[in-house]
């Protein structure tokens, strides 16, 4: 040990005329330094409701930590290495070995080490400088979401694992510098690791052989939170590269070349074809994904809130139906959730007061959740032994980049061939990634959810195609799908399982297969409902029926037809819970149309004063409906300040804010830094009309007539023209 000690001293005082160290802190801090100084002499916008956030996490995770490991911390390894080993090819050290009074394994192991730790001192410089210029932008750029707020086992444990993602790159990197004496031989095959790199960013796809996967893997996933096991997959395949490479560089370096290392005699040979052999094995095991290991027959979730909200309980519904399945009481902002009850693996929702996360899951799972939340955002990260499933889900879709873009901007809709090409090879793309998908931590799909989502890749295709028929033509067959590709779409869909046989997708599919070519080009919706209503009674008639029927009600603009063709097709439905779906739909339907009565909602202006709607009747009354909170909403109600200054003469139209805020202060707080020409309001059960209205998001803006019925209940937004136009017309009457 101590003379492995001399040997880094020694090998460390050949960097100091290298500048070495220099160059490991500028481009440690390189990335620091474009992410904040430009931004110091800029205002920034506060954004009210912002969840409260750790600048010292922010400024080093996320993409900046991704852009460090990926790109500039290769960079260094690759300068780094070619100068450590330049200077003993310089100096002919090779030749001189026998003069030293270090082994050889000293001699070149010390070298790794040196070069560890200038990759080391890189990585604290981006952390370092991070931390500084976090702590100035608090400073110069004040938020009531940033907070000082130092997590010592965050920082920590995503310290350890870039330093052990890079073992293995360090590794390789000194191997090629020592064996090639030149610097353009390592650079090329660092670039050429780079851009394999990229090439796996782009394909989705990790190449098992490649030293240089650990990174891509990194890239991947480089929240620890959001991991099984802190230390994972791309550490532990960082540490086998580091054994390969280590050995054969030190082998290399210390017979001075490979013939010398590995081939000079039999026995030689021997144990060299035995360790590549011995290698590729654990090579093979490393990189063969996990398979879904199922926990046993109940479901457990339990997770940790981190709210300013009054949340008491969290509640798991089924997504379908919205059917409660469970709930847990959350205590020292702690829940736990634990069922013996078998569940089929379904889509599930997880319920927060109004936020939910969505969830895949089966009998056997468990989930264990650390959740951020307040009344405009939360951040969820989740450890589960469904984990590849549920970033599957979330990542990735069922057509590529360049099929999505030819779906958009229909670009061959007069060239079949080159769309059914086009086609075909993004299905054969797709499938691989799905066949081949692992997460970061290298866990595979369950077979079941692999096949739902296989079953639903192929369902998305065909329906692309009947679109793609639709708009061409059904009965020229120049515009007919190659048969071969139709015939695997449809092998695919064979034996649809419980998931894929309600998705929306799927039920389109099934809809647009009773039709035939001759029934498109006619009266499809009705004679839609006659094939229906011959299937035998049953959940899959139901499903249907229920689909096709909610549909076509959507797009009847007279409400007689509307309620008339519910009335005669609702008694056709057996099945509880999507009858009482249908009823719900007609209701929301019939509540929003144009010409139904809006209610007279109770409001309260910042003098607590009370005022009902129906104040304004006789004019046409255009509502902003916003909330402190939201972001988008603060940055159009310029515009509608403006709009309602623009139409200030037309005496038949007014203008007014109502504010959704479940805090009243909050938002008489905020006019009284925000003044307005246009009257502001706070709506006292604002919960509850949005319920009732089925209002997902906001800024929402809707008209109601003089007569305090529904005119416009979606208004396009005050900067488009479809507002000005509608206005312009209510001017008239």
């Amino acid at each position: 040990m101590k003379k492995l000690m001399t040997a880094i001293n020694i090998e460390w005082l050949k960097t100091k005329g290298l500048g070495l160290s220099y160059i490991s802190v500028i481009l440690g801090a390189l990335i620091p330094l474009l992410g904040f100084v430009p931004g110091f002499f800029m205002s920034e916008m506060v954004v009210e409701g912002k969840l409260p956030y750790s600048v010292f996490e922010d400024a080093i995770g996320g993409d900046a930590i991704q852009s460090f490991t990926f790109f500039i911390l290769l960079l260094f390894i690759i300068i780094a290495a070619n100068r450590i080993a330049q200077t003993d090819h310089k100096n002919n050290g090779w030749q001189l070995m026998e003069t030293q009074p270090l082994s050889r394994f000293n001699l070149y192991f010390s070298k790794y080490i040196v070069l560890l730790v200038l990759s080391f001192i890189c990585v604290a410089s981006y952390f370092g400088f991070n931390i500084v210029l976090a702590i100035a932008d608090y400073y110069i750029h004040p938020d009531p979401a940033k907070q000082l707020h130092f997590d010592t086992l965050w920082m920590i444990q995503t310290f350890v694992r870039i330093c052990m993602t890079l073992l293995g790159i360090a590794a390789l990197q000194l191997c090629i510098s020592v064996i090639f004496p030149g610097f353009i031989w390592s650079f090329l095959i660092g670039v050429l690791g780079l851009a394999s790199n990229i090439t796996s960013l782009v394909q989705k796809k990790s190449f098992f052989f490649n030293p240089y996967s650990s990174l891509y893997e990194f890239w991947k996933a480089p929240e620890v939170r959001n991991l099984n096991n802190f230390i994972s997959h791309s550490e532990y395949m960082s540490l086998f590269w580091t054994v390969v490479f280590l050995t054969l560089g030190y082998f290399w370096y210390s017979r001075k070349g490979f013939k010398n290392a590995f081939l000079k005699n039999k026995k030689r040979i021997f144990i060299s074809a035995a360790s590549l052999i011995i290698g590729a094995g654990f090579l093979y095991l490393f990189q063969k994904p996990k398979a879904y290991q199922s926990d046993g027959r109940g479901i457990t979730i339990k997770g940790k809130l981190e709210t300013d909200l009054k949340i008491d309980s969290v509640h798991v519904y089924s997504k379908e139906f919205h059917k409660k399945i469970g709930s847990a009481a959350v205590k020292n902002n702690m829940f736990s959730w634990v069922t013996t009850q078998p569940l089929p693996l379904d889509e599930y929702i997880l319920q927060m007061g109004n936020k939910k996360l969505d969830i895949v899951m089966g009998s056997g799972d468990w989930f264990d959740y650390e959740i951020k939340l307040n009344g405009t955002e939360m951040i969820s990260y989740v450890k589960s032994n469904r984990k590849a499933d549920q970033v599957y889900k979330n990542t990735e879709s069922s057509f590529g980049n360049e099929f999505a873009y030819t779906l958009e901007r229909q670009n061959y809709n007069n060239d079949p061939k080159t769309f059914y090409e086009t086609a075909e090879s993004d299905w054969k793309d797709n499938k691989r990634i799905l066949d081949h998908f692992a997460d970061a931590e290298n866990n595979a799909l369950s077979e079941d959810y692999k096949v739902y989502r296989k079953q639903l890749m192929a369902i998305e295709y065909l329906n692309e195609i009947n679109n793609y028929r639709k708009m061409t033509s059904w009965n020229d067959p120049k515009f007919a799908a190659p048969p071969s590709f139709v015939k695997e779409l449809n092998e695919n869909i064979q034996k649809p399982g419980p998931l894929l046989s309600k998705n929306d997708n799927y039920l389109q599919y099934k809809l647009d297969q009773l039709l035939s070519d001759k029934d498109q080009a006619s009266n499809p919706d009705s004679i839609l409902f006659i094939k229906i209503g011959k299937m035998a009674k049953g959940i899959s008639r139901d499903q249907l029926l229920t689909k096709h029927l909610s549909k076509t009600m959507e797009l009847q603009t007279d409400s007689l037809t509307r309620n008339k063709l519910f009335a005669t097709e609702i008694s056709n439905i057996s099945n509880n819970d999507y009858k009482a779906m249908l009823y719900a739909k007609i209701e929301e339907i019939n509540r929003s149309q144009k010409g139904s009565v809006f209610p007279d909602l109770i409001l309260l202006n910042n003098q607590d004063k009370k005022s009902p709607l129906s104040k304004y009747k006789g004019k046409y009354v255009v509502i902003d409906f916003w909330a402190t909170w939201c972001g988008p909403c603060k940055q159009i109600r310029p515009v509608f300040e403006t709009r309602s200054h623009q139409y200030r003469y037309a005496d038949n139209i007014q203008f007014i804010s109502i504010s959704l805020d479940q805090d009243k202060s909050k938002w008489q707080n905020y006019l009284k830094t925000k003044t307005s020409n246009v009257p502001q309001y706070w709506l006292t059960d604002a919960q509850q009309f949005m319920n009732k209205y089925k209002i997902q998001s906001i800024p929402r803006f809707i008209i109601v007539d003089p007569e305090g019925k529904i005119f416009n209940f979606n208004t396009p937004f005050p900067d488009e023209d479809n507002f000005i136009e509608i206005l312009d017309k209510l001017k008239k009457y």
